[in-house]
């Protein structure tokens, strides 16, 4: 589980995370689309869905689980699972 960053906005049933900035020797890992995204507790909240902006500091689009109440995750931390399913992430 690494950190993905914070979430700052809900559009259009999704949740915009703001990326961990990538400086120094902490650069953080930009997580790759359909990675499993939680919070701190490990609970799933939905997949990687897009991500945008400046590399060294990008906003990462998560689709939110049906079942998922997305005004309970604004302001929060949230983190990505290193083994996403389905997609680029299978290793075949």
């Amino acid at each position: 589980m690494k950190r993905l960053g914070t979430t700052v906005h809900s559009v259009q049933k999704k949740l915009i995370v703001r990326g961990e900035p990538m400086i120094g020797e902490k650069k953080t890992e930009i997580p790759r689309i359909n990675s499993v995204v939680v919070d701190q507790k490990k609970a799933r909240i939905g997949r990687v869905f897009d991500i945008f902006g400046p590399k060294d500091h990008p906003y990462v689009v998560v689709k939110p689980y049906r079942d998922v109440d997305m005004a309970v995750h604004l302001g929060k931390k949230l983190y990505f699972e290193e083994r996403g399913f389905g997609g680029r992430n299978r290793k075949d």
